[in-house]
């Protein structure tokens, strides 16, 4: 849900005129910034396990969520690359370098956000793998003195 506000909501933003809406009228220009940093904070803290839920979810849904997200950002700035969003004028040098920009700094917060999701596997695997070590190594000792 966390990615569908995410990314949705940039999809909705650069995609239908209300872009070039918020461009004209500064409360809504103001909301619209808020959203944004919003989603991107509640999606950032749902799948590093910061936000302060009940419900955690697995690495199992939360990596795919990621990938499905990064993808939907790329596939945006593409479009953006091509097209500007509608109701707007910026140059064709302006739209492309906004582009790049969206394309490559959300691909280096998605890398941040996969290190992150590492280390929690890493983390949670190495933890399973020691207390199994643990157990046979008692065991065998427990085995060994009878």
């Amino acid at each position: 849900m966390a990615a569908l506000v995410d990314i949705g909501g940039l999809w909705l933003l650069y995609r239908t005129g209300l872009f070039a809406a918020a461009q004209h009228q500064p409360l809504l220009h103001a909301v619209t910034h808020t959203h944004v940093l919003a989603a991107g904070l509640l999606f950032t803290f749902t799948v590093c396990q910061l936000d302060p839920v009940r419900r955690r979810w697995s690495l199992a849904v939360r990596g795919p969520a990621l990938l499905c997200a990064g993808a939907g950002h790329a596939v945006l700035a593409k479009s953006l690359y091509a097209a500007p969003p509608p109701g707007t004028a910026f140059t064709t040098s302006d739209l492309h370098t906004g582009a790049q920009l969206m394309y490559y700094g959300g691909d280096l917060v998605e890398i941040a956000l996969a290190v992150a999701l590492a280390v929690q596997w890493y983390t949670i695997t190495g933890r399973a793998t020691a207390r199994r070590t643990v157990k046979v190594r008692g065991f065998e000792a427990a085995s060994a003195a009878h």
